[in-house]
């Protein structure tokens, strides 16, 4: 998750062939489903604000001491990243 992180930051283009799995409650949701993004509906300004609301509130609790929280968390900043490299940083 940190690697990612990092990866993100630096721009740093090492990307997975694998596309994104996602598991617990949810394990059947899409990362644009997870974020509430339409990528039809939005455009690309839209869709960095709402992928920095979302990283603002996740990140935070990715550092609680709940441990479901952390997990869902988690899953959650992983499916923004995904969505920020898709849609932000592809864009050409």
């Amino acid at each position: 998750m940190i690697k990612k992180l990092l990866r993100w930051i630096s721009g740093h283009d090492g990307r997975a062939a694998d596309p994104l799995q996602v598991g617990g409650i949810f394990g059947r949701m899409t990362p644009e489903g997870m974020c509430d993004i339409d990528p039809a509906a939005m455009d690309r300004d839209e869709i960095r604000r709402r992928l920095a609301v979302l990283y603002k509130r996740h990140n935070h609790a990715a550092g609680s001491l709940d441990g479901d929280l952390r997990k869902e968390a988690e899953l959650m900043l992983d499916a923004i990243i995904h969505c920020r490299e898709k849609y932000i940083e592809d864009v050409a």
